[in-house]
């Protein structure tokens, strides 16, 4: 399942922009409903986050598969997202139930948004 690109900020086409795309892949299928349940805390907190140009997810639930990428107007205010709770909270406690599991950076211009996570994965 697809969860199409969400804007919050128009960026300027001429911006450089810091991007991420990452991969949850979770150790047993017990861990999924966890992984679906905080995502939607995740949703709720990138929602009131300053500095997001935008985000995508994607799931293979029957793999056990989880892919997000977005788009950050600075390094910083992708950094203050993740070391802010829920985010953060979640990050930890799922740790322990996650294998092969990774966070990428990349540079993306403005004029290059909305991204997609195949898009995202062909840049790192």
């Amino acid at each position: 399942m697809e969860f199409a690109w969400k804007s919050f900020i128009e960026p300027d086409p001429e911006s450089e922009l810091q991007g991420v795309v990452g991969h949850l892949n979770p150790s047993g299928y017990q861990t999924v409903p966890k992984v679906l349940w905080h995502t939607r805390q995740i949703e709720a907190q990138l929602a009131e986050s300053d500095g997001l140009v935008g985000y995508a997810l994607c799931a293979k639930l029957a793999q056990k598969k989880f892919w997000a990428v977005a788009a950050w107007e600075s390094n910083e205010s992708l950094q203050n997202y993740v070391e802010s709770n829920p985010h953060a909270g979640i990050r930890v406690a799922l740790k322990p139930e996650m294998k092969e599991s990774w966070f990428k950076k990349f540079d993306v211009q403005g004029e290059e948004v909305p991204l997609g996570i195949d898009e995202a994965l062909d840049r790192i």
